[in-house]
């Protein structure tokens, strides 16, 4: 382990923007499937600004604080070391990465968005989804800026400053909730709410001809409900592991827990089946209360909750299960170092 290789921080900068971009534009290719095709083929010059709208605003100003985060528990493993060249004069890590990095992603987003609109309304100009797709891609440049602002400072600081020396959360529910689910709610908010308004006004124009217009079937709330469980519960639930990994090392707060954690990839499986199971009791629900149709305002409403409840679930599983690989890492390393002696 002495002799593992460590990269530098512009090193860790690069992989984290590259590995963020592919995964990124990856779930953006399927958001435009969704909204373009899946979901209609028919769409306006509002329905293209919404959509890079979405993307710009979730990953400009929520993403930034989620690689920071990743980087940290980098840094926590020993994988990073901080060149002189790189060094800033930082004692300590930045204290709230959400709050410190989203109000120039906020900025970034509303200015680039701003821009879109201008062109796209200025010029009466549709862009095919190929080049909507495209244009929503270029969130990555001041993603990259804002990321780029602060990295050094924030992981020089907490190498400065060492394992377990920060400062103790007062109550570790209330950080989670504060730091964990609200923003990562907001954050799938952004995403999957614009999804659902589109999604859910074509289901109903489907039906409108026999039930009136506005009415969404249930029978496509079903698997609707079931892959946003799947997506969000699972996307969530690595941000928070990072998250967990990076607060622990600082000392914010510990893991009392004695299990042992299984092998991550049980626990996709787990949210998969989760997933199934959510869908099974919209069903029998449904089925029992005799609902076939509801308003696209009530669905609205129920996919705001299911988002709620993915995320919450995210946090508690992601929280639990880095919580006992952290124990257990630092158990292994005391007792490397006990023998050694």
């Amino acid at each position: 382990m002495a002799n593992e290789k460590k990269i530098s921080v512009s090193q860790l900068f690069n992989q984290q923007i590259a590995i963020n971009f592919i995964v990124i534009a990856v779930l953006v290719l399927i958001g435009a499937f969704l909204v373009f095709k899946v979901q209609g083929e028919d769409y306006s010059q509002l329905t293209v600004v919404g959509f890079i709208a979405s993307v710009f605003f979730s990953f400009m100003v929520f993403l930034p604080a989620s690689t920071l985060f990743a980087c940290r528990a980098e840094m926590a493993q020993g994988k990073v070391v901080v060149q002189d060249a790189e060094k800033t004069g930082a004692k300590e890590p930045i204290a709230r990465p959400y709050a410190t990095t989203a109000p120039l992603g906020f900025a970034a987003a509303s200015v680039c968005t701003v821009i879109v609109c201008a062109i796209v309304y200025g010029t009466g100009w549709t862009p095919s989804p190929a080049v909507t797709t495209l244009i929503s891609m270029l969130f990555v440049v001041p993603y990259a800026f804002v990321v780029r602002r602060y990295i050094f400072r924030d992981l020089e600081g907490l190498a400065a400053m060492g394992p377990f020396k920060g400062k103790r959360v007062s109550s570790k529910a209330g950080h989670i909730w504060t730091s964990y689910v609200l923003p990562n709610v907001t954050f799938q908010a952004i995403i999957n709410m614009p999804l659902a308004v589109r999604g859910f006004s074509h289901a109903a124009a489907l039906i409108a001809d026999r039930v009136g217009p506005g009415m969404v079937p249930v029978a496509a709330l079903v698997p609707d409900f079931a892959i946003t469980f799947m997506f969000v519960c699972g996307f969530t639930f690595l941000g928070v592991v990072a998250h967990t990994a990076a607060d622990m090392y600082e000392g914010e707060f510990s893991y009392s827990g004695r299990a042992r954690g299984i092998n991550g990839l049980l626990y996709f499986i787990l949210i998969l089946l989760m997933g199934v199971g959510l869908g099974v009791v919209v069903v029998v629900v449904a089925q029992a209360l005799g609902i076939v149709i509801l308003s696209i305002a009530a669905s609205l409403v129920l996919k705001a909750l299911v988002v709620l409840l993915s995320v919450y679930v995210a946090c508690r599983l992601g929280v639990g299960w880095m919580g006992k690989k952290f124990n257990d890492a630092v158990a292994k390393k005391t007792n490397a170092m006990v023998h050694a002696d």
